[in-house]
């Protein structure tokens, strides 16, 4: 197995275990809290966003930075 295949493969089970732990978790919150499943879908479309959010500020931020060390040096 080469370097890149063994580092697909993990990085394709950290992807698997994560959406497999927020399934968990929605399921857990649902039948054992009662919480209903729109307002579920609700909160995770709204930290997905909160999240695209972050990390576009923060890669604007990023290469405003890089920009600014550009003109400097």
């Amino acid at each position: 197995m080469t370097k890149r295949s063994k580092r697909a493969r993990r990085a394709f089970k950290t992807f698997f275990l994560g959406l497999f732990a927020t399934v968990a978790l929605l399921w857990g919150a649902n039948y054992l809290i009662g919480v209903e499943w729109g307002a579920l879908f609700r909160w995770l479309g709204i930290s997905v966003l909160a999240l695209s959010l972050v990390i576009l500020s923060a890669g604007v931020s990023v290469a405003a930075y890089q920009k600014f060390l550009k003109r400097r040096g």
